[in-house]
């Protein structure tokens, strides 16, 4: 590990404070939105992907993360939603922050970078496409960059989430399927199967005891047997972490591991 992730690991506390914002967080307004951009007001946090029964850490997700002036984070999805009112400037945000988040990523097996089948699509040029190139580029030797597609209910954003995992298949860039479970999500034939790895939604938790938990087990069955390995996400106590051992999850990520930092780009050129 070197001298600027172990800086990282020791800002751990403030870390866990800034990433995990309010629920009545104040909304977003436009001229916030450009300051937090033009600023650059904008940074990454590696949250581990830990195996289920060996509890080493394989990989990690970067996760975006966005702060006010006055150093309040912002959720990302307010981020995000304000962003798919303009398609080029959502483009240009989700290509810095992909810079960034390989830039500092830790040297590990795998490295989780979301994605917005939106944001690829404005990505496209005549000689292929910026996002493609840029991961294909960008791999390190012994890590493997996993693209993870969620979708939701409109046919067009399946359509062109099959369209980004076509494109990445074919230079040989991998995916995994995001957020199993979401109540506005729908997962296609195809991104499930073309997945090497299925990540089940945090909402899942809030099932146990309730019939619909069965359905967690019946998918968690047809991702193994389509040959995809399986993570359950929001794991925040010791109790979920049995749980995800008993159903056979092969990984789990969510704040009951604490050795995860963030990286601000506050400030740079």
């Amino acid at each position: 590990m070197n001298a600027i992730l172990k800086e990282e690991f020791n800002v751990l506390e403030h870390a866990h404070r800034l990433a995990r914002p309010t629920p009545a967080a104040a909304a977003l307004h436009p001229h916030e939105l450009l300051d937090i951009l033009l600023n650059r007001r904008f940074g990454v946090e590696y949250q581990p992907v830990v195996d289920t029964v060996s509890g080493e850490t394989e990989g990690y997700e970067a996760l975006a993360r966005f702060y006010r002036a006055n150093g309040e984070a912002v959720p990302p999805n307010l981020v995000f939603e304000m962003l798919h009112e303009n398609p080029l400037l959502l483009f240009h945000t989700e290509l810095e922050l992909k810079k960034l988040q390989i830039m500092h990523a830790p040297k590990t097996e795998l490295l989780f970078l979301n994605l917005d089948p939106d944001s690829f699509h404005v990505g496209g040029t005549p000689g292929g496409n910026v996002f493609t190139e840029l991961f294909r580029g960008s791999r390190c030797p012994g890590q493997e960059i996993m693209i993870e597609v969620i979708e939701n209910l409109h046919i067009r954003d399946v359509a062109r989430a099959n369209a980004m995992i076509t494109d990445f298949k074919n230079a040989d860039i991998k995916v995994a399927t995001d957020d199993l479970g979401v109540s506005n999500g729908l997962v296609s034939f195809g991104s499930f199967c073309d997945s090497s790895f299925i990540k089940f939604d945090r909402a899942w938790l809030r099932e146990r005891g309730n019939r619909k938990f069965a359905v967690l087990e019946w998918f968690h069955g047809m991702a193994k047997a389509a040959g995809a390995r399986t993570v359950l996400e929001g794991v925040e106590t010791l109790g979920d972490l049995a749980l995800a051992h008993d159903i056979g999850f092969d990984c789990v990520q969510g704040f009951y591991f604490r050795e995860r930092f963030v990286n601000e780009a506050w400030g740079r050129p």
